[in-house]
């Protein structure tokens, strides 16, 4: 049965640990393969888990700090504009601690404190939580995986206590960026939080000129997707309201959180703890009201901005053989892993890849119908 809230998820006490954006999820190489590999998903059990939609703002006052934020036009001009102009403003005295926690991407995790708060409606709440929260609980944030897995349980609790070789051991996959603001955030809890605090709270009458206006957005995408909400399973709402993620399952994860998001546009950004899972999806391009009638839909533009590349048709044509890992497609086209996740972020945004979920390891498949729109949606647009 799907569980569907519309404004607020189930308050516990369960310990947070939202994992960092960029955690590594892909596997090792493996060999060619003589014939495509094909996953059959209509025999598959009912996951474990079920679907929450949580529509507070709370999201996107941190993800609008992002770097991705306003990074493309999926995000309209004016707020591209605005976005800017206001990051621009912070004082001297926070935009190097704006660049330091928010460059990395891994100061996103603290809108997962929210998660199991379902009092705090607002971008103000949220700053009150940060502020009442325990340093040690913010830095407990970076390490959801491991902390997940009870073989490295032990590691994550040497490395929170301190310990030294347990930091190294627990960061030393991550770029040099994302590594330093981890061990920053175990080593020195309290002066990190402050930071954090600091940034947030020069951020928040920025995000209030338009916050009301982001909930409008939020709340029109959920109630267009009502019809998806009320028919289909667990699996294909989470892979079609993410525009492409399949999440199957994972160990422990009971709840899966659908937050939609403004400024996230077109990426997804992802938090987890002991038991959820949450994805802040971009919201629907038909949410955001528009009053330019000879502006192409946002799906066209990506559409036809991920078809013309070069790189983008080797990773397609890759993908026809069957399913790959990362460093698969990295490997078979001689390109670095960042190189090769940003373009698939761009194929997925487009919906012509699926990334899968499953135990773990994350794979991709080509979207093979998505094809047969490149012309259909163009001619729509054109002539009607």
């Amino acid at each position: 049965m799907l569980a569907f809230h519309l404004t607020h998820v189930r308050y516990s006490q369960t310990k947070m640990a939202p994992r960092p954006t960029g955690r590594r999820a892909d596997a090792p190489v493996i060999a060619s393969r003589p014939q495509p590999l094909v996953r059959d998903y209509s025999r598959a059990a009912a996951p474990p888990y079920t679907v929450e939609f949580d529509l507070r703002t709370t999201y996107d006052f941190v993800f609008s700090l992002s770097d991705d934020a306003g990074s493309t036009e999926d995000l309209p001009e004016a707020d591209r504009r605005w976005l800017a102009a206001a990051k621009a403003t912070l004082p001297e005295t926070v935009a190097s601690d704006f660049k330091t926690l928010f460059a990395s991407e891994l100061a996103v995790i603290v809108a997962g404190l929210a998660v199991d708060r379902p009092d705090v409606t607002s971008a103000a709440g949220l700053l009150e939580l940060v502020r009442a929260s325990e340093p040690d609980m913010i830095s407990r944030l970076m390490f959801a995986e491991a902390t997940r897995d009870p073989e490295q349980r032990p590691l994550v609790e040497r490395a929170t206590a301190g310990d030294a070789e347990a930091i190294a051991e627990l960061t030393c996959d991550y770029p040099d960026l994302k590594r330093d603001v981890m061990v920053r955030f175990v080593t020195d809890p309290p002066a990190m939080k402050k930071a954090l605090a600091g940034v947030l709270q020069t951020w928040l009458p920025h995000f209030q000129e338009i916050e009301h206006r982001v909930k409008e957005i939020l709340d029109r995408d959920v109630e267009m997707r009502g019809s998806d909400i009320r028919r289909l399973a667990p699996v294909d709402l989470v892979e079609k309201t993410t525009g492409g993620l399949r999440y199957v399952s994972e160990r422990g994860v009971r709840r899966v959180i659908l937050a939609p998001s403004y400024f996230a546009r077109p990426y997804n950004m992802v938090l987890s703890a002991d038991d959820w899972r949450l994805f802040g999806y971009p919201v629907a391009d038909a949410a955001i009201a528009g009053d330019d009638a000879l502006a192409p839909p946002q799906s066209v533009l990506r559409l036809h901005r991920a078809l013309g590349d070069d790189t983008r048709l080797r990773i397609l044509k890759l993908l026809t053989d069957g399913d790959r890992y990362l460093t698969e497609i990295a490997s078979q086209l001689e390109l670095s892993k960042p190189t090769i996740k940003h373009h698939l972020a761009l194929l997925r945004s487009a919906g012509l890849v699926t990334v899968t979920e499953e135990g773990g390891m994350t794979y991709y498949s080509l979207r093979r119908a998505r094809l047969d729109d490149a012309s259909v949606e163009l001619k729509r647009f054109l002539v009607t």
